[in-house]
């Protein structure tokens, strides 16, 4: 006797999965997606900043407050305030300069350098004091530490540093946790940020009884130049990640890119409350911008030294160059990347079908879909229309990647039409 049997084909049902998309971090409902140039704004993912030259420059910037940007492209370098259209001559690379207001009102400028502390005057440069490697203004005073070595000035005059009771004078301050890396002015408060924990330092009454309280810090060691006071809070990396400090307790920041990108020889800078970094991601150099609202976005631009102050500027190929409000990069790869990590989309593990997609926002994308197996499958076209793959793609679990060359692009959520096999019983 012969048994025939029916070979029936697995049912399907058709689904239409609306997701957005959370750049660098993990919204209830939302794709986790990391990308280059894109930056999240209003609940829409745009276009990040834009790149203008604005002069040459050689390999070295700095800034103070937006005061003053170190040019070393001259012979013999110079310090410039743009705002004063002032230049200083200089004969060496500061480690630091700081605009001090006096008790008449005038903006003093100076540089601190390991061989001492210098007043920036039109013609010359005038010696103010022992050097240091970092500072703060502070309490209508100079503050400068070198080592484990804290010097202050006299009030209301940072180039007075003769040693007086109520006047300037030192402290050595040794501490298991290392040299001080910074020093910070935070909500009328003085911190010294260290190579392995924090200080608060009480600079009240006479300065013969100043002191530092440490603070619990277990977050690793703080890297060198990494220190950035962001508004109201200081932020810094550590090789656990990047930390926010507000002056009673830091936080670690775990979801604006930190876990995704190469820190290890970050060049930093603040603007307004914004934290910005040299990094690498997928092995492509870029400038990392953590915003206010802990953000993460990434510029694609090969910056060799960042300034911060009234505006970021940075040197690219003895370039310098500043960030406009939106715009695509400078580079030869004129476009923003957007690349979500696989997921299910919040269905079942059973196998699926991507048949098309719809990108909700403004402008034109390459769109990319990927399954756990086989071939990449890409369609290019306007957001707003339902795109189809030339084929429908097979997994589990899909990874999109999303591309586009208009400044003006935005992407608000994408829906996906998925056909899921049914449940057996």
């Amino acid at each position: 006797m012969i048994v025939k049997k029916e070979l029936s084909a697995p049912a399907f049902t058709a689904r239409s999965v609306r997701r957005k998309i959370s750049l660098f971090g993990e919204e209830s409902g939302a794709i986790s997606a990391g990308g280059i140039h894109f930056r999240q704004r209003d609940g829409k993912i745009v276009c990040a900043e834009g790149i203008e030259p604005i002069g040459e420059y050689a390999a070295t910037l700095m800034v103070s407050g937006g005061h003053a940007a170190v040019r070393m492209d001259v012979l013999p370098p110079v310090i410039e305030a743009p705002a004063e259209e002032l230049v200083f001559p200089f004969s060496q690379k500061p480690n630091a300069i700081f605009c001090f207001t006096a008790k008449d009102g005038e903006q003093i400028f100076l540089a601190a350098t390991d061989g001492g502390c210098y007043r920036l005057e039109r013609s010359h440069a005038s010696a103010a004091g022992e050097g240091g490697k970092c500072g703060a203004v502070h309490g209508e005073r100079l503050f400068l530490a070198d080592g484990s070595r804290l010097s202050w000035s006299a009030p209301l005059d940072p180039t007075d540093r003769e040693q007086a009771a109520q006047g300037a004078g030192h402290v050595d301050l040794p501490s298991a946790d290392g040299e001080i890396l910074s020093v910070v002015s935070l909500k009328e408060e003085l911190f010294l940020f260290r190579e392995r924990g924090i200080a608060r330092l009480d600079v009240k009454g006479d300065t013969r009884n100043f002191s530092a309280e440490h603070i619990p810090f277990a977050g690793g060691s703080i890297r060198a130049g990494s220190v950035q006071k962001c508004g109201d809070v200081v932020r810094f990396l550590t090789e656990n990640g990047l930390y926010s400090f507000n002056g009673e307790r830091c936080v670690r920041l775990r979801h604006c890119g930190t876990s995704r990108l190469d820190t290890e020889n970050a060049v930093t800078a603040a603007c307004g409350g914004n934290y910005y970094a040299t990094v690498k991601y997928c092995g492509e150099a870029c400038i990392w911008c953590v915003d206010e609202e802990e953000r993460g976005h990434l510029i694609r631009a090969k910056a060799e030294q960042l300034a911060g102050g009234e505006r970021l500027l940075f040197v690219e190929g003895g370039v310098l160059y500043g960030l406009t409000p939106r715009g695509l990069p400078a580079s030869h790869r004129q476009e923003c990347v957007l690349t979500a990590e696989r997921s299910l989309f919040g269905l079942s593990a059973r196998p699926k079908y991507l048949d098309g997609i719809v990108v909700e926002g403004k402008g034109h994308f390459r769109v990319e879909a990927r399954g756990e197996r086989g071939l990449p499958r890409a369609v290019f076209g306007r957001a707003g229309e339902k795109l189809r793959f030339p084929m429908p793609v097979r997994g589990c679990g899909f990874s999109l990647e999303l591309r586009t060359i208009e400044e003006n692009a935005e992407v608000g959520a994408v829906v996906l039409e998925i056909r899921e096999e049914a449940r057996r019983w």
